[in-house]
């Protein structure tokens, strides 16, 4: 059973195409096109910069929606290893674990070489530079590793901020958490599987 009250983070996007798909609701729809490249210099057989937008229009709420769904939400099965691995269809599981940031770094280091008289006996490190840092968010447990790709407006009011304070302002973020993820035959270069977030909520 899922408590919107713990939610933290919350695809509305799969939750109203799933209660459409299931309650078999019909929303008021609106498609608006628009044009990014200046009309005088287009080529219409490279109209590449137009663009649709699809907007809905329900008569209840996201999280009602959520509450409508809660039993069909249930039926996703838990995560197994064992059963997933490279080259495998994506596939949507429950999982239990901690929502963790990490940061990784790039880092550059220089160092001085004799090039004239006796080789040094050891080539010594003369500095470093960062070339880039980037923080994720990542669901862990004893089992299993996830890296998230969120999307940040999806984020319960001020969590998604978390990511950017962390090591500055925030120290370690431990939240224990149970979510439903779309997790695709993809790692990182930590063996995590790369996952798509679609209900985050504390546990």
């Amino acid at each position: 059973m899922i408590n919107a009250d713990n939610v933290l983070y919350l695809d509305k996007e799969f939750i109203s195409l799933k209660y459409e798909e299931i309650e078999g609701v019909n929303p008021d729809t609106k498609i608006t096109k628009s044009e990014s490249m200046n009309a005088l210099v287009r080529i219409p057989l490279f109209s590449g910069g137009a663009s649709a937008t699809e907007s809905k229009i329900y008569s209840i709420s996201t999280m009602k929606m959520l509450d409508n769904l809660a039993a069909y939400l249930s039926k996703y099965q838990k995560f197994e290893s064992d059963n997933f691995s490279l080259g495998k269809h994506s596939r949507t599981c429950w999982i239990e674990g901690y929502l963790r940031v990490h940061t990784i770094k790039r880092t550059r280091y220089t160092s001085t070489i004799t090039i004239f008289g006796p080789p040094p006996k050891k080539t010594k490190k003369k500095g470093s530079e960062v070339l880039g840092e980037e923080s994720y968010y990542a669901i862990e447990s004893e089992k299993y590793n996830f890296a998230l790709v969120p999307t940040e407006s999806y984020w319960t009011s001020g969590v998604a901020v978390f990511q950017e304070l962390i090591d500055n302002v925030i120290g370690p973020l431990d939240i224990p958490v149970r979510a439903l993820l779309r997790i695709y035959a993809a790692q990182t270069s930590f063996d995590q599987w790369m996952a798509v977030p679609l209900i985050i909520q504390e546990y």
